[in-house]
């Protein structure tokens, strides 16, 4: 429940950013992943704890999670993709760390005491929430909160975007399915981020060479036989489920542009938290009916390979936008060549087709 709220509450986390800042939103998602760590250590009734573990803890998990996604764009321009590996990095040492240290926490001061010792390390989350600070030349100020929609639904009228965050959830399905821990995926968040930065790197083409690595090696998984073969597929699905992590919000910020990157990140959370809940149980499911986990690895493969196919859409339909905004004359300056065409209101859309065909009509009568 509180992993499912992390991502179902990332529209209103992103909405909150764009309307009071990261560093609040940010610092109030410290307060409550800290209370409801630290009330839940005082409950002895489970479904007590879905409140206090699951709602408190999960919305302020989201609050922290979507923030820290959101400030980089605000941040970093040309160098967001090894930015947000570096940052994403973080999170794949702490899994390796948070293991070991709470199953030792468990067993020599017992689940109470351990849930009090996490809260307090919590606490370290207000110390990073002061550092994100806007910066003076940011847009976002407080003129342009105001004017704000608390939430912006035109990101949905991008096609682009709708088939990209089909293509993230598709894989993320996926992902959850079988389950995964690796090293390596840290190490791939940073070395993709710093490939993603390269001029000559197309980065949704390297994305999906990375989803296609992953569901090849999924799909090929239960033929392994012995545990090297099993180390091995760790090794690949995590460094390549490095490119993933690291760069899904940096894609973003391409299909949509940097300043629609906070709203269009909090809905494509909101959006995978239905895969990454239905994953797990679906896995067990298959293993009841058929005394076995190959189905799960065989439809998480296929699903996997599918998501990567479906990139040629979404890359399809960025040329397609791109073309659309030169042609009614907008601005066009993200990495992918995504318009503003596609997100612009249709009263904007029709003044922007009459300038042109105006134009048009003039140059034709001079000649």
């Amino acid at each position: 429940m509180a992993m499912g709220l992390n991502f179902f509450f990332g529209p209103i986390s992103s909405a909150l950013c764009d309307r009071f800042g990261c560093l609040v939103v940010s610092f109030a998602g410290a307060l409550l992943s800290i209370s409801g760590l630290f009330l839940t250590s005082f409950i002895q009734k489970v479904h007590i704890m879905y409140v206090t573990y699951g709602l408190v803890w999960g919305v302020g998990s989201s609050f922290s999670f979507v923030s820290s996604i959101v400030v980089l764009g605000q941040y970093f321009d040309r160098r967001l993709a090894l930015a947000n590996g570096i940052a994403t990095s973080g999170s794949g040492v702490g899994s390796l760390v948070a293991g070991p240290v709470i199953n030792y926490l468990l067993a020599s001061v017992g689940w109470k005491r351990s849930m009090r010792i996490l809260s307090a390390f919590a606490g370290l989350l207000c110390i990073a929430a002061m550092i994100f600070i806007p910066r003076k030349n940011l847009q976002s100020t407080r003129e342009r909160r105001e004017c704000t929609k608390l939430f912006d639904t035109s990101i949905w009228k991008s096609k682009a975007y709708v088939l990209w965050v089909t293509t993230v959830a598709v894989f993320q399905f996926s992902a959850w399915l079988i389950g995964f821990l690796s090293i390596t995926s840290t190490l791939g968040r940073v070395v993709f981020g710093k490939i993603s930065d390269l001029k000559f790197v197309n980065r949704l083409y390297l994305y999906q060479f990375s989803i296609f690595s992953i569901g090849l090696s999924t799909l090929l998984c239960p033929l392994v036989k012995n545990y090297a073969g099993l180390v091995g597929y760790a090794l690949t699905f995590g460094f390549f489920d490095g490119c993933f992590v690291g760069q899904v919000a940096v894609i973003t910020a391409d299909v949509v542009g940097h300043d629609k990157l906070s709203q269009a990140v909090g809905n494509m959370f909101g959006t995978l938290a239905i895969p990454m809940s239905l994953g797990p149980p679906l896995a067990g499911w298959l293993y009841e009916a058929f005394g076995s986990y190959d189905e799960a690895f065989y439809i998480a493969g296929s699903v996997a390979l599918f998501s990567s196919l479906l990139i040629f859409g979404v890359n399809y339909m960025i040329r397609k936008q791109s073309i659309a905004g030169r042609q009614l004359g907008f601005k066009n300056d993200y990495s992918l060549g995504v318009s503003e065409a596609e997100t612009a209101p249709d009263s904007v859309r029709l003044e922007r087709y009459r300038i042109t065909a105006n134009a048009g009509r003039e140059a034709h009568c001079h000649q």
